[in-house]
């Protein structure tokens, strides 16, 4: 009797374990950050949050460009103002960068926890976070100016030449903003919106460059600052939205990643340098020697013996005999068809 109640109130005690167990794992974690409520599902909230970080960016680019007209002017408080406003559109671009950073990085995270990402395509999201924080790092410091106006001055003894440093830092920039766009266009495949703003990013951008060297060609960077600030802030604002969104798309709607279709430069890829690629690296592979059918009479059915080559040269006989056949019946389909 007493064992009996021992034994019953242990399965009792393990049922209650059980239970709390398996409500505490169906309950949500309690986190100070849970990307649901950070991240809102509502496409209305994103682009709030979006239009509102633009009537920032553009309030700070106007009053900087009345600044500028007012110190030009000789204005006491434009000549005030006008280094403040230019530091805080700077600052503010660098932010816009950052933000875009860590929200890669949440991305790279979300899409490590997908459990069809068997290629580990999520790594792309890592050297895109790592893309954005060096666009930050140079848009506070300037330092491909100063890495241009070195390399011209160690190669040419001067740094008069405007057009060719210009052409020293954009040149790099290009090439690694193409990286970044392919990076990102591939990821945005099934995300409509932030493949539209990332195309839009991209316009910007080129129509930046080339605004930048007529600036350098014609030395008339003065009447174009204004528009060149504008391009540079409709670039940083379309990379932050396209990244915000896509976070979304990441958390609520799929982790997975984008099906990734053939496009036209994959398939003039595929047809044209990829083949002559896979051509040169096959490797010449020598032929087996044919296998040689010897009849015995032996008690023991041999069907033949083959010769194999191993690793040192040397040819091996190995001798294949007749499967022994298995004391398993007929299995059920066999003898239903036989009684039919």
């Amino acid at each position: 009797m007493w064992e009996h109640e021992q034994d019953g109130s242990a399965s009792a005690s393990a049922r209650v374990e059980r239970e709390v167990l398996s409500s505490e794992e169906a309950a949500q974690p309690d986190l100070w950050l849970w990307l649901p409520q950070v991240i809102p599902q509502a496409l209305w909230k994103c682009w709030t949050l979006g239009i509102a970080s633009a009537i920032g960016f553009l309030g700070l680019l106007t009053a900087w460009h009345f600044a500028e007209q007012a110190s030009m002017a000789g204005s006491v408080p434009g000549d005030l103002l006008a280094p403040f406003l230019n530091r805080l559109l700077v600052g503010s671009g660098a932010v816009a960068w950052l933000i875009a950073a860590q929200l890669c990085c949440l991305a790279w995270w979300v899409r490590s926890r997908s459990p069809v990402d068997y290629g580990g395509r999520f790594y792309a999201w890592g050297w895109t976070a790592a893309g954005f924080f060096t666009a930050a790092l140079l848009c506070l410091t300037d330092a491909h100016r100063l890495v241009a106006a070195l390399v011209s001055w160690s190669i040419a003894g001067s740094v008069a030449n405007s057009a060719g440093m210009t052409a020293l830092w954009l040149l790099p920039l290009l090439v690694a903003g193409l990286v970044l766009w392919a990076n990102l266009g591939a990821e945005f495949r099934n995300d409509l919106t932030s493949r539209v703003l990332h195309s839009v990013g991209a316009l910007c951008a080129l129509a930046l460059i080339g605004l930048e060297l007529w600036n350098a060609r014609t030395d008339n960077a003065e009447d174009w600052e204004f528009v060149s600030r504008l391009l540079l802030a409709s670039l940083q604002w379309c990379h932050l939205m396209s990244v915000w969104l896509h976070v979304r798309h990441v958390v609520h709607v799929s982790a997975d990643p984008p099906t990734m279709s053939a496009s036209g430069w994959l398939l003039a890829w595929r047809y044209g340098p990829g083949r002559a690629a896979s051509w040169l690296s096959k490797r010449p592979t020598q032929p087996l020697a044919e296998p040689v059918t010897v009849t015995s009479d032996e008690s023991v059915a041999v069907v033949g013996k083959k010769q194999l080559r191993e690793a040192d040269g040397s040819l091996k006989e190995v001798r294949i005999d007749e499967a022994e056949p298995t004391p398993k019946g007929p299995t059920r389909r066999t003898r239903e068809t036989a009684k039919k």
